[in-house]
């Protein structure tokens, strides 16, 4: 199976600025031609515009209205179709410049007059990644992160390996990118490096790891609890069931012991009142007293519940409280807007505050991660809270209906108890010997007996229910050593397949001329470039964007060569960053035009024949251009009249 393919085949912008460019395989070129012979002219022609439209186009998703490239100009420009083909299947791209959040429109087939009519599938822009990979063929995978959560690898962080947006790629390879092993994931992912089944590892490992978390916070919570109410261990719990269930036997037989006595000696007197009349009484005050025990030991589970519901109820009431506070805090802080710095007191400059706009602090102009005002991704929802707390509140008061109804039947049981004892007593003042006095003495201690036999057997649950979390714990704590070991090894690189990157690589460094060059190395845990023995990044802006671009070749002719996740396809975006000579800059321009005549055979064509398709594309905007390039040229842009978004009068 080979590589994916990817084809850009037309970009078409609607609105007061529109665009219609049509692209073809192998070499496209958009090339910014200065005004005036004024070089610093053709840098806002356009280009980094063209790269923009097409990673809209492709899912990306925008920080925000105002931090989008197209802000100066968002009331002119309406709606972006980007028609592509993947793995010969065209596809339609349609998304809004304006309502940057809006869902997609996607169609199959090309783009064509009246589109808007076509029927099409609406696609939430977070699921266009999902879109694109089916497309490609390519698989859905996530890494793990080290709380156990799967950071997906979603089309628009692989797409950063494809192209090459002058703001974030120069600067090194996948710059920008957080944290820095991403890098050699997208990497080794694409270049399939990585074998694919470390990813399927990574996913089964999420899953138990966040099992075992859950796990082992329940088994913390129950063993407190446990400790807090005296629950002895497993061992001891059995022994004290074991004593329990003794001491009631023992006393269950001297109870029947002195129940014959009782009836033989008390034989004769029954005869002469009504026969078997104490008899009755005696076993309807047995069956209230055994009512009143199952009554207690049920009214005992629903107040230890009540505690639980209760201590829950509260916990959760003081979630609500900190989640309150955190919104209002993040509310706080996201209306703060700084016009002096807080600690020297000087005016922000609007210098400062457009270092934002380039994802930098106003104040310090270090790269954001993360601000004061963004809420923690783990924060529980209001409503979420609100709704467990009137669950745990209905059931509270089930609870303590549920006790009322048994504390009435209890306390009728009660006053049944004592009338029957009444009766007893005046039917046996006459003739019932005192053994009775012990009868009833015995009947009291069995019952104590069995209430502690009752316990007994509830700590013994107990500890039978956390002994069983404590083994499932263990159990998922093996899976997840497995796991982990399995993960060590499959993260180790295909070494044949990272030999043969690394040559490829070498190849381009030498076909470019890199000064200097006499070797290069790949590591193989960052997948990172060395050359000459040096990290790439350590050549300076120039030599290190030449570095980079010619990693992102590297890759091209690797997914030409051999089976990749890689989409043989490069937007580069201005390659001369930096001090880039005009000597080094035509040499790269050279490769250029070397891989698009190899491609398409034109170096060994016969006259008459035509040349062939090439199985990859480029897309190269450029203000330098070399003779060799013209043919390649799909339009060209200037300052102020000739933009690549234009009125279409123009």
């Amino acid at each position: 199976m080979p590589s994916p393919s990817l084809v850009i085949r037309r970009v078409v912008v609607d609105g007061a600025l529109s665009l219609n460019l049509t692209l073809d395989r192998g070499l496209n070129i958009i090339q910014a031609v200065p005004t005036n012979d004024d070089p610093k002219s053709s840098h806002k022609c356009g280009k980094t515009a063209l790269v923009e439209l097409i990673q809209h186009g492709l899912g990306r998703r925008q920080a925000s209205r105002e931090k989008f490239h197209f802000a100066p100009i968002i009331d002119e420009i309406k709606t972006l179709w980007l028609e592509i083909e993947a793995n010969g299947e065209i596809i339609t791209i349609e998304r809004s410049l304006q309502e940057i959040t809006a869902r997609a429109r996607v169609r199959e087939g090309e783009y064509m007059r009246g589109i808007e009519a076509v029927p099409s599938e609406l696609v939430p822009v977070e699921e266009l990644s999902s879109v694109l990979l089916q497309a490609l063929d390519i698989p859905r995978v996530s890494v793990k992160t080290s709380a156990g959560e799967l950071a997906p690898l979603t089309f628009p962080t692989l797409m950063r390996a494809f192209i090459l947006h002058q703001e974030d790629s120069f600067g090194a390879i996948l710059d920008k990118m957080l944290p820095e092993q991403r890098r050699a994931d997208v990497i080794g992912f694409l270049s399939r490096i990585t074998p694919i089944e470390r990813f399927i590892i990574e996913d089964k490992l999420a899953e138990v790891q966040q099992e075992v978390q859950a796990v082992e916070s329940y088994f913390r919570s129950v063993q407190e609890f446990l400790y807090k109410n005296a629950v002895p261990t497993l061992l001891e719990a059995k022994s004290r069931v074991d004593i329990a269930m003794e001491a009631l036997l023992a006393a269950n037989e001297l109870q029947r012991s002195l129940q014959m006595r009782i009836r033989e000696d008390t034989h004769k007197q029954e005869s002469e009142t009504q026969p078997g009349r104490i008899d009755i009484l005696h076993a309807q005050l047995f069956e209230v007293k055994a009512q009143v025990r199952v009554v207690e030991q049920h009214l005992i589970g629903l107040r230890k519940e009540e505690e639980r519901l209760t201590e829950v109820l509260t916990s959760l009431e003081d979630d609500r409280k900190k989640a309150q506070r955190l919104r209002s805090s993040t509310t706080i802080l996201s209306s703060v807007e700084f016009g002096i710095c807080p600690r020297c007191l000087l005016e922000i400059t609007d210098e400062m505050r457009q270092r934002e706009q380039h994802a930098r602090c106003s104040l310090c102009n270090r790269p954001m991660r993360t601000t004061s005002d963004m809420p923690p991704r783990a924060t529980p929802k209001l409503d979420d809270i609100d709704l467990q707390i009137n669950e745990a509140a209905s059931v509270l008061k089930d609870v303590r209906k549920e006790i009322e109804v048994l504390q009435r039947e209890l306390g009728r049981f009660q006053i049944k108890e004592a009338e029957i004892g009444q009766l007893i007593d005046k039917e046996s003042q006459a003739y019932v010997s005192p053994a009775v006095d012990s009868l009833l003495a015995r009947a009291h201690e069995v019952a104590q007996r069995e209430a502690d036999f009752a316990k007994a057997q509830s700590l013994l649950d107990q500890a039978q229910a956390l002994e069983a979390i404590r083994e499932q714990l263990n159990a998922l704590k093996v899976e997840q050593t497995r796991l982990e070991d399995q993960l060590r090894e499959s993260r180790k690189p295909n070494k044949q397949r990272l030999n043969e990157f690394r040559q490829i690589y070498e190849r381009i460094l030498m076909e470019i001329d890199f000064p200097e060059f006499r070797d290069c190395s790949i590591d193989s845990q960052t997948l990172m470039p060395s050359i000459n023995g040096d990290l790439y990044i350590h050549y300076g802006s120039a030599l290190k964007g030449l570095a980079t671009v010619a990693y992102h070749f590297a890759m091209l002719e690797l997914a030409r060569a051999h089976e990749t996740f890689f989409p043989r396809m490069l937007v580069i975006d201005s390659p001369a960053v930096g001090d880039l000579n005009d000597d080094s800059h035509d040499k790269l321009l050279r490769y250029f035009a070397r891989l698009a005549t190899k491609a398409s055979g034109i170096e060994n064509q016969e006259e008459g024949d035509e040349p062939n398709e090439p199985d990859w594309q480029v897309i190269l905007t450029t203000r330098r251009l070399i003779p060799e390039l013209a043919t390649y040229v799909r339009k060209t842009i200037s300052l102020p009249d000739q933009m690549l978004l234009r009125r279409k009068y123009s």
